[in-house]
């Protein structure tokens, strides 16, 4: 079995799912605490979020999204990775991250990966 390089087209396999680059606020939710972040990216199965602080791994959010239309757009994830300092950071500051895998959705968080999904889209149109 060979090793898995960074950036390498195995390692980027593992996602069922692109990615969308896309910045929203977001309330996450633990059974003690909440805490707001915005999202980095986003896929159909999952969420990238910079946050001023990290819950440990195995750790299940409630994730609801703070969005201009008020929708209610709630889903339930998992933290599967954690990031002391995001890359680009500035100002010597840290920047927390989380990549949090979801295991449920509503028909709402389907309804926002559409129109997501649909948006990016529309941008690569001339």
């Amino acid at each position: 079995m060979s090793p898995k390089v960074p950036g390498s087209p195995v390692q980027q396999e593992r996602r069922a799912s692109r990615r969308s680059p896309i910045q929203v606020r977001l309330q996450l939710a633990d059974m003690v605490s909440s805490l707001l972040g915005r999202s980095v990216d986003v896929s159909r199965g999952g969420l990238f979020v910079a946050c001023p602080e990290c819950r440990r791994v195995g750790t299940l959010l409630r994730v609801r999204v703070l969005g201009p239309r008020g929708d209610a757009v709630f889903a339930v994830g998992v933290v599967v990775r954690c990031f002391s300092d995001l890359e680009g950071s500035h100002e010597g500051t840290l920047s927390p991250g989380m990549a949090i895998a979801l295991t449920s959705t509503s028909e709402a968080w389907d309804r926002f990966w559409e129109d997501v999904s649909t948006t990016e889209g529309d941008e690569d149109e001339p």
